[in-house]
């Protein structure tokens, strides 16, 4: 009876010993990603490559982003640059491929520079450990990242505790093709689903370019 009872409480102690916290495994993606303090120096970015939206679909691409939340798209088609969505702190706009025509996107929500996995506690999110699972051949932990109604799903793998997969109420993310820039390291390919399969497309970046000055005249649409 004392050796099974030994036997219990070692099994149970490897378990807890070797268990992860929501917290602790952001922590170890963000430490193995750059660190903390690289993350919140980081504040301008340009990614240039290419947005592939079939099989013998694609086109040129690139993305500006500077804090502390503008942005914009540029799809290169027949070797002119077409402004496909933007944001300046007042003004958002987005193409119309309707009308061929830029309009104002008065339904535009700003999105945070930051990935919200950085301090999320101090931005009023909970995190909380959903368990795990296998994700194309990886074996991922789940963490849940929830404000209020907001809920966005993240999956980490479990050994190197990268970003594979983010799933929030609109798309889904899956990102592979991990490399450093400077100091942090991205993917370098994005596959974008969204959960009405109607805007289903991939990034797939060529060079990303971290605390490049960016002209605030890059965004005056």
């Amino acid at each position: 009876m004392r050796t099974q009872l030994l036997f219990v409480f070692l099994f149970i102690f490897i378990i807890f010993s070797n268990s992860q916290t929501a917290d602790q495994i952001i922590k170890k993606h963000l430490e193995i990603t750059g660190g903390i303090n690289n993350w919140k120096d980081f504040n301008s970015v340009v990614l240039k490559g290419e947005m592939v939206l079939g099989l013998k679909e694609a086109y040129p691409i690139e993305i500006y982003q500077k804090r502390p939340n503008w942005n914009k798209t540029i799809m290169i088609t027949n070797g002119k640059k077409m402004l496909l969505n933007g944001y300046n702190g007042k003004k958002a706009v987005k193409y119309n491929f309707q009308s061929n025509k830029l309009e104002n996107d008065f339904s535009y929500v700003p999105e945070a520079f930051d990935s919200d996995l950085l301090d999320y506690s101090n931005k009023g999110f909970q995190a909380v450990l959903a368990g795990t699972e296998k994700i194309n051949g990886t074996n991922c932990y789940k963490v849940k990242l929830i404000k209020n109604t907001n809920v966005t799903t993240y999956c980490f793998d479990v050994k190197s505790y990268q970003l594979i997969k983010e799933i929030n109420t609109e798309e889904t993310k899956t990102y592979s093709n991990f490399r450093k820039s400077s100091t942090l390291t991205f993917p370098y390919k994005i596959e974008i689903k969204s959960i009405d399969n109607q805007s289903d497309f991939v990034l797939i970046f060529k060079t990303i370019e971290v605390n490049k000055l960016i002209s605030s005249k890059e965004f005056n649409f």
